[in-house]
Formats: structure tokens, sequence, C-alpha cells
């Protein structure tokens, strides 16, 4: 199992979820299993209202893999910078900003704040 921790200010608490091994979820389809508020317009990883930051909760967590859809969107709206970008294909150092819509919950436990 691993844990996703939601934390968003118009929540009142936090909320914990965990996640079965390869389940293959992607943030958004957790928002919405727990009917959190996060605003999302396509699902595609074309509007980039579903941008959430994610943070690992292990200093040695890998989880970039930016597919070329994500990170065209992040650039586009201002939350991926070129140095990110370059950190994350090269040294695996994972950006602030991810989609909610694209982002796969692998083995890595993380807090994701909206």
């Amino acid at each position: 199992m691993v844990t996703v921790t939601f934390l968003t200010p118009p929540m009142r608490e936090k909320i914990v979820v965990e996640v079965p091994d390869n389940a293959r979820f992607t943030l958004l389809n957790l928002m919405k299993r727990f009917n959190l508020p996060k605003q999302c317009v396509c699902g595609e990883g074309r509007c980039g209202a579903c941008a959430v930051k994610v943070v690992p909760m292990r200093s040695s967590a890998k989880m970039v893999n930016l597919n070329d859809v994500e990170r065209r969107e992040l650039f586009l709206a201002g939350k991926l910078t070129r140095e990110e970008s370059e950190l994350a294909e090269l040294k695996d150092i994972p950006p602030r900003w991810r989609l909610a819509c694209q982002y796969i919950v692998a083995d890595e436990p993380v807090l994701v704040a909206f």
C-alpha cells in the first residue's frame, strides 16, 4: 500500500488515502473517488486546471515520469521552468507542480496540496 495525503485550505483536516500496490490510479481518479474539491475541465492534460503541488514524503523519492503532454501544459501555465524540466529529465528531481489527471500514483508516499 502507498499513502497519498491530500491537503487544501477548504478542507478542515487532511485526508489520507491508502492505495493498493499496482492499482494504477491517477491523482484525479482518487480526488473524484473521495469527493475532493478540485476543478478539472478536460481530464486529459490539455487545460492545466487540475495542477497540484506534489511533495514526496521521502527524501529519496523517484517519481518524475513527466510525459510530453504534462510537461507542455505545465510549461505553458508557468508552473514548470526549463530548469525544473531539465532536473526532472536528467537528475530525477521531481518538479513542484503536476497535473492530477496525468500523475499516476506509484509506490512513493506523497502529499498533494491544492
